[in-house]
């Protein structure tokens, strides 16, 4: 994993900011990924997740209850599922709650989520479908490829790994996301799809920095406004799935706050919102995150220059 010089105050945010950086593009990578698997609109998408994450939470919190299904093929019965409600999944999100139940009642029509006694559930029949056995695959490989640019973590288990462990590591992998989303939603005061948008419109403004660790060196907020590339509406509605009408409304709100600011035919997130005290101290957030997910996957082994499938 990538560690700060320690010459410097201005040089370990330097090091923040490229780790940051880094998990931008294996973020919105996952994004698409889940879309796909999902195969509904984003806020669908988001809906499903956390129901989801909130059904295994009970596993996730278990170590030993985690691995007893942690490969492809072991799936635990529904009634072993935690229920969760919509209100609660509307506050998660930071989504107003009829939005969320809409989404949830399409869910149900389709079959990827039940009502049970106590809340909503994502059934088991759901996580055998071939599109989601498909989505697991792609997302260790993405995760893989995420650990091999990042430099994995520093501290490798010696233990050997564990075997087939990939719905594990797709479990800490929603677990990553959806955290990163309510970071954002925090840091900014922005619900669920408005971090979404900021994270798609900072990542396209530096993306030629992104696994560059001298790009910058003495300035602690990035590139200047000038030297950030602009995206447009439609780019980032494209990046997300979402429709151009939604992208555009949360885009004009995100500049009316001060947020983003136009620049040239496109949109960037300025330079005096990345200097915001409580951005920095985001972006120091974010990067333990992503050091103790970086951390969870190795014990998992899913290490630099680890196989490309864990089955």
């Amino acid at each position: 994993m990538i560690h700060p010089p320690q010459d410097s105050a201005s040089s370990a945010l330097d090091s923040r900011r490229l780790t940051a950086r880094q998990s931008a593009e294996y973020f919105l990578n996952i994004v698409r990924l889940l879309d796909h698997a999902v195969d509904r609109d984003l806020v669908t998408t988001l809906t499903f997740l956390s129901i989801a994450r909130a059904n295994m939470r009970v596993f996730t919190a278990d170590p030993v209850r985690a691995m007893r299904y942690a490969a492809m093929d072991a799936v635990p019965p529904d009634s072993d599922r935690t229920p969760v409600t919509v209100y609660a999944i509307a506050k998660e999100l930071g989504i107003p709650y009829e939005t969320v139940r809409r989404h949830a009642a399409k869910l149900r029509k389709e079959g990827l989520c039940e009502s049970v006694p106590g809340g909503l559930i994502i059934p088991n029949t759901a996580f055998l479908h071939p599109g989601m056995l498909g989505a697991v695959q792609a997302h260790w490989a993405l995760t893989q490829d995420f650990v091999n640019s990042a430099g994995g973590h520093a501290t490798v288990a010696s233990e050997p790994p564990p075997g087939d462990v990939s719905r594990q590591v797709v479990r800490l992998g929603v677990d990553y996301f959806l955290d990163v989303i309510a970071l954002i939603g925090r840091t900014l005061e922005v619900d669920a799809l408005a971090a979404l948008v900021m994270r798609a419109v900072s990542f396209v403004n530096i993306e030629q920095h992104a696994y560059d660790p001298s790009a910058y060196p003495d300035i602690p907020v990035g590139p200047r406004d000038s030297e950030r590339e602009p995206v447009s509406v439609y780019a980032v509605a494209k990046t997300l799935n979402l429709p151009y009408e939604t992208t555009r409304r949360h885009v004009r709100r995100l500049m009316e706050r001060g947020l983003l600011e136009k620049s040239g035919a496109g949109v960037i997130l300025p330079e005096k919102v990345s200097a915001r005290p409580q951005v920095l101290a985001g972006i120091g957030e974010l990067t333990a995150r992503t050091e103790a997910y970086l951390a969870r996957l190795a014990e998992l082994g899913v290490r630099p220059g680890a196989p490309p499938s864990a089955a």
